[in-house]
């Protein structure tokens, strides 16, 4: 599944370079040997958090060039026996209230780019680099969470004593700067490593169907309480619960080819 993820993106990746390359036709020397005016290239840092990014660089010029990075979002996070709770009673018992959690991710990530480098030598986007990007990311999120019966008994002092079973949404925009190095070698091998700052906006809703006996703001809550401090759901979805409206980093590793 996740290799047909990975070549699903580089086929659109690599498609949306064949449709722009005429329009950025690259201006190099005449007869300048080992030409690589097109790279294909997969996110390695990504991975960590389910995401499987490919990206498509084309040169413009002497200069610059323009980078399309194309992520599909696709995980499962499954936890169990997490502890939420305990109780003591009238016997001097202690009690202790576990829940599991099923959490299924998928979405995508649209990001392109336009770097500068200091001089593309021989038609090889090589060395340091600052750009200017923006970004679109959509992720829905299914959560299921199972608790035993004796968890809605007033004795555990829940806040929310019932499941946070919802469908989640994410939506953010964003722009901001890159520095960056890219180093070539003379086979085409690429390997790129970026980081800088941006901004981004976060838009969010919450569906619960018909699971919400105590009202909805309570369950939103009671969701964003369990999601950040209880279950522990990996960086990707800890991101996804906790983003705001507000400056937030980018950065990556990448290797590819040139073509």
């Amino acid at each position: 599944m996740k290799a047909r993820k990975i070549l699903f993106a580089l086929s659109i990746v690599w498609l949306a370079g064949v449709v722009t390359t005429p329009l950025c036709a690259q201006r190099v020397k005449e007869g300048a040997p080992a030409q690589r005016d097109q790279l294909l290239k997969v996110n390695l840092s990504d991975f960590a958090i389910g995401q499987y990014t490919a990206s498509f660089e084309q040169v413009l010029n002497e200069n610059s060039t323009l980078v399309i990075n194309l992520g599909g979002i696709g995980y499962t996070v499954e936890q169990s026996q997490i502890y939420l709770g305990e109780a003591y009673d009238e016997l001097g018992n202690w009690s202790y209230l576990r829940g599991n959690l099923l959490a299924e991710a998928s979405g995508f990530e649209l990001t392109p780019e336009y770097r500068r480098f200091g001089y593309i030598h021989d038609g090889m986007p090589e060395g340091l680099y600052v750009s200017m990007f923006a970004q679109i990311r959509n992720l829905n999120v299914s959560v299921d969470e199972e608790l035993p019966e004796d968890a809605f008994e007033e004795a555990f002092g829940l806040d929310y004593p019932l499941e946070i079973d919802h469908d989640f949404s994410l939506f953010t925009f964003g722009a901001g700067f890159n520095i960056g190095y890219q180093l070539m070698a003379d086979n085409g091998l690429a390997i790129d490593v970026y980081f800088g700052p941006m901004f981004r906006g976060v838009s969010r809703s919450y569906d619960f169907g018909d699971n919400t006996p105590l009202g909805e703001e309570a369950a939103t809550k009671a969701v964003d309480d369990r999601m950040r401090n209880t279950y522990y759901p990996g960086l990707g979805l800890s991101d996804a619960y906790r983003a705001r409206t507000g400056p937030w980093i980018r950065g990556g590793v990448t290797v590819g080819l040139g073509l």
